[in-house]
């Protein structure tokens, strides 16, 4: 016969509700008590049901998290980030991926909800901005990551994209070069817009001219990267270098750029954003603006338990830093 919760507190001479509190590892509960309990878990051998867990304590234990592509290799860290940190506090992940499609992101905020998550993490795009912020005032505990609907004041975790986006660019100009492309992000996004701004913050800082022919959307994927690039260097003969959005998509300006009959960075320098595992190892190797990618996941999860904890969110924003990651992909020109 299967134990129960129940026949726990009945052996330990205690509630339910208490043995659910040191079953979740709630602080309220003498140190006696919680050996007392633990000792009877351990000798019956107790294996505690979640979904009987969930009823008592009226949580249904999972965490919906929404990327855009979870073939993108920044997102598939995160998500185990992720999962990783939520496992340590018996939380199951439900996983939606989008596909960067509006309608998608749309509808798996609704799904989540009719699951009952106890929390959903996500990047958004500005499209869903309703959405998000009609679950914010319902009370869904809820953490954005790396992509977030402005004027939000829900609790996020990102980086300073246009600071970001600005030591990019100045790195490339203080190689020399001033003819410099940007693929930019899906513009629909926090994260493409702010990064362009600080390519062009960096341009005209340095007083140079920016040039539109040199700026081509992306939308964060390497096919994107590819044909922005292709185009760029269809319309511009003279440009000697380009910053790309994030990695997937320099890898796809590689390809446009190689199909071109040019050379990285004997004809053309390339930096990227982000630092995903393939950025070490294409050939050449990818100089980068570097994210902290797992630590980004994990502060997410930690801070999106916390909410729902009912701990005092002190910071509705946390900021990490990104760092320069030189390789050989960009060259010095005098």
């Amino acid at each position: 016969m299967r134990v129960t919760i129940k026949d726990i507190a009945r052996e330990a001479g205690v509630s339910v509700t208490t043995v659910s509190r040191v079953l979740n590892n709630k602080a309220d509960v003498s140190d006696k008590t919680r050996e007392k309990v633990l000792k009877i878990i351990d000798r019956l051998n107790y294996n505690p049901n979640s979904i009987a867990r969930g009823l008592v304590m009226n949580k249904t234990y999972t965490i919906g998290l929404i990327v855009p592509d979870i073939s993108n290799a920044f997102f598939a860290e995160i998500a185990k980030a992720i999962e990783d940190e939520l496992r340590e506090y018996g939380y199951s992940v439900i996983f939606c991926n989008t596909d960067n499609d509006k309608d998608r992101e749309k509808e798996s905020i609704d799904l989540l909800r009719s699951k009952q998550v106890d929390g959903l993490i996500g990047a958004f795009s500005h499209d869903s901005k309703d959405e998000v912020l009609a679950l914010g005032k319902a009370g869904l505990p809820i953490v954005q990551i790396d992509r977030l609907v402005d004027d939000s004041q829900i609790p996020s975790v990102i980086i300073d994209n246009i600071l970001s986006g600005y030591e990019a660019t100045e790195y490339l100009i203080k190689k020399g070069h001033r003819r410099i492309a940007h693929i930019t992000g899906a513009l629909d996004t926090n994260t493409g817009i702010r990064r362009a701004e600080g390519y062009r913050k960096a341009l005209q800082e340095y007083g140079i001219e920016i040039d539109e022919e040199l700026v081509m959307e992306g939308d964060f994927s390497q096919e994107s990267g590819y044909l922005a690039m292709k185009e760029i260097l269809e319309r511009n003969k003279d440009l000697t270098a380009v910053f790309a959005g994030n990695d997937m998509m320099a890898l796809g300006a590689y390809r446009a750029i190689y199909a071109a009959g040019l050379k990285i960075p004997e004809d053309i320098s390339i930096i990227g954003h982000d630092d995903f595992t393939l950025a070490s190892l294409v050939s050449p190797a990818l100089t980068t603006m570097q994210q902290p990618i797992y630590k980004i996941g994990k502060v997410a999860a930690s801070l999106l338990i916390d909410i729902i904890k009912g701990k005092k969110n002190k910071e509705g924003l946390i900021v990490v830093n990104t760092s320069l990651i030189e390789r050989s992909s960009v060259k010095t020109i005098h």
